[in-house]
């Protein structure tokens, strides 16, 4: 499955992978954003522009008109990778070519133009009442976040590992910067992203890229100015020094996040390696983390390792029995000892190989997380195809990875424990 990529108007690049796996076409326009003062206003800015524009300026009107469109999907979102935001425009439509009508395909790319480029204006900037709306919006999002504890301690032990580091900064913002947002320069910023951010259109489904380029060169009306250049993120820390950070809440079970630096992006060689490393710490039943803490120590309700693969962090999490946070962190860290002398057995490398493929082979059953796993490869300047992908995976020696395991530091102990004393945040060098 070959995604081809061509250049279109000044930073702007469209990706299209013309297969005949789905009855549906999904378009994705992804503004690439540096993750610097500015975030918290770029992570409102899709929010406010889904509300209207010109020719439909409320939500009702783009409901009916997406029900003209067969039923059509349409959703904006931001994300976080490594040390960029990504503004993300999105929609999913029938392929024409099994409907009676014909042009839905080009209506799609005309109605994501006018959401990005027509958005409903008052008084020189966005509609008051619909930023307004989408700042309360906004600020609940960012609040319920300690509603999942789970993702939760993640970010929190993110943010510590990362302090003074742009990566530290929340994806959808800050509440206290949304409390004094500045409505002028939310429209300026929002001009800055459409005419100077690199821009990629990923263009999914059975289609012709001609066509499909023809398509966009047409719709996408807006003039794009000097293209900023992102900063690569900063993904090498070598000098660690281990640190504990500990928070109570009221909670049943307490929260183990341990991160550390790899010191090894997705653009490595070593990539490879590290992934098959990760999931024989804690990719699933098949892990040392599942077997070891959790099914034959009983220390733990849950176990997990995951990769973050644009800023080289890898994070252990477990929700654990608060008295049991020592021997937990203890016998975590004898997996990770164990791996480095290599004590891996062949059922446990074999067990991380398949579980990898297996999640890799799925990938490609879904518009979104091909159109994903294409823009990672963008944002790291990598041309390696799923295939590839896969093919590298199985590639990698039961030696690379004890190998690679050396390169894995401990960088921030996080804990979230049951409340003793009231709120209170500890921290100490281990």
């Amino acid at each position: 499955m070959r995604i081809e990529n061509m250049d279109v108007d000044k930073g702007v690049k469209l990706w299209v992978l013309p297969t005949k796996k789905f009855k549906t076409v999904t378009i994705s326009f992804c503004f690439h954003r540096d993750l610097d003062e500015d975030y918290t206003y770029n992570a409102l800015i899709p929010a406010v522009l889904k509300r209207g524009c010109e020719g439909f300026e409320t939500l009702k009107d783009i409901e009916r008109h997406l029900e003209s469109l067969y039923g059509a999907l349409f959703d904006v979102g931001v994300q976080k990778k490594g040390e960029r935001q990504i503004l993300r425009f999105s929609m999913e439509v029938v392929n024409d070519d099994y409907l009676a009508e014909q042009g839905i395909l080009a209506q799609a790319f005309y109605f994501l133009n006018r959401v990005i480029n027509r958005p409903v204006l008052e008084d020189g900037g966005f509609k008051k009442s619909y930023v307004a709306q989408e700042k309360e919006n906004m600020k609940n999002r960012i609040k319920s976040l300690v509603n999942d504890k789970i993702q939760y301690s993640l970010e929190r032990c993110a943010q510590e590992m990362c302090k003074g580091e742009k990566y530290s900064r929340y994806v959808f913002g800050d509440v206290k910067e949304l409390e004094n947002l500045d409505d002028a320069r939310l429209y300026n910023v929002y001009l800055d992203v459409v005419q100077t951010s690199p821009l990629d259109v990923f263009v999914v489904g059975d289609v012709d890229p001609a066509k499909v380029r023809l398509l966009l060169e047409r719709s996408f009306s807006v003039e794009r100015k000097q293209v900023k250049t992102i900063p690569k993120t900063t993904y090498k820390k070598l000098q660690v020094v281990p640190k504990t950070v500990t928070e109570e809440m009221d909670v049943n079970q307490g929260k183990l996040t341990m991160g550390f630096r790899t010191n090894i992006s997705a653009a490595d060689k070593e990539y490879f390696p590290l992934l098959v490393y990760s999931s024989i710490l804690g990719g699933g039943p098949h892990s040392k983390l599942f077997i070891n803490v959790r099914e034959k120590a009983s220390l733990a309700y849950y176990a997990f390792a995951r990769l973050e693969k644009f800023k080289g962090l890898m994070f252990v999490g477990a929700g654990i029995d608060v008295d049991k946070y020592q021997q937990t962190v203890d016998i975590i860290m004898e997996q990770l000892d164990a791996m480095a002398s290599g004590q891996i057995t062949q059922q446990e490398f074999e067990g991380a190989v398949n579980a990898l493929v297996t999640s890799l082979k799925g990938s490609m059953d879904q518009p979104s997380q091909l159109i994903d796993y294409y823009l990672g490869n963008s944002v790291m300047d990598s041309d390696v195809t799923l295939e590839e992908l896969i093919e590298k995976i199985k590639g990698v020696t039961m030696d690379q990875v004890v190998e690679i395991s050396s390169k894995v530091k401990l960088d921030t102990i996080y804990f979230l424990r049951n409340r003793k004393r009231g709120y209170i945040v500890h921290e100490k060098g281990n």
